[in-house]
């Protein structure tokens, strides 16, 4: 089903510097890979973030690596263990949060767990990112408390940004007051550049860099 991984870059908006890079799955020209991926228990999701851990951290030195979680994995008891084990590089992985939504169903005592692996993952060197930030959950981030290093705006939100530029300039000075870092996806034309660099956003991905 799944053939392998490719890489993504991710961009400095003002120089256009590659600063990291995404590691993501291809598969199978019939595989829908989000349905795929939903259809993944705990332990294999859990099975394929660490093969990607290791593939990514054997990569060329020096690079920097986002590889997506879901929360139920950063909840497993032995998630923090096997980081620390597995990550010889802690400044060269970023771990983006796929499932904000789920974050406002956590009970108190897994929503406090959360927050301490989080905070933890912070001392060691490696960010904790809020992936697929959307209008609909940016409430929720802002009364958390859980404190992500960097937000990366959905890309059809920024897409609808294209005809509603002023709404999407004021979502991602909003993004600000949750997280240091802001990320830009679906960067696909000239034009969505110039709103991207318009924006106070520090990063950029998308297929205007990555064409192939």
């Amino acid at each position: 089903m799944l053939t392998g991984y490719k890489f993504e870059s991710i961009r400095a908006l003002r120089s256009e510097n590659v600063i990291a890079w995404e590691v993501l799955s291809t598969a199978n020209p019939h595989v829908d890979l989000e349905d795929y991926f939903g259809s993944m228990s705990l332990a294999q999701r859990k099975a394929h973030f660490f093969a990607q851990l290791r593939h990514a951290m054997f990569c060329e030195a020096g690079e920097k690596y986002y590889l997506n979680a879901t929360s139920d994995l950063l909840l497993e008891t032995d998630f923090l263990d096997r980081i620390k084990e597995e990550t010889p590089y802690p400044e060269r992985l970023a771990i983006e949060v796929t499932d904000l939504h789920a974050l406002v169903q956590l009970n108190d005592a897994q929503s406090l767990t959360l927050r301490i692996c989080i905070a933890t993952l912070h001392q060691w060197g490696i960010e904790a990112w809020a992936d697929d930030v959307c209008e609909d959950i940016l409430p929720n981030l802002l009364t958390s408390q859980i404190r992500f290093c960097g937000i990366k705006i959905d890309k059809h939100t920024f897409w609808s940004g294209r005809t509603e530029q002023a709404k999407f300039l004021h979502l991602t000075r909003q993004c600000k007051r949750v997280a240091s870092k802001v990320l830009i996806e679906g960067i696909e034309t000239v034009g969505d550049f110039e709103l991207a660099r318009a924006s106070v956003a520090d990063y950029g991905q998308g297929y205007l860099w990555d064409k192939t």
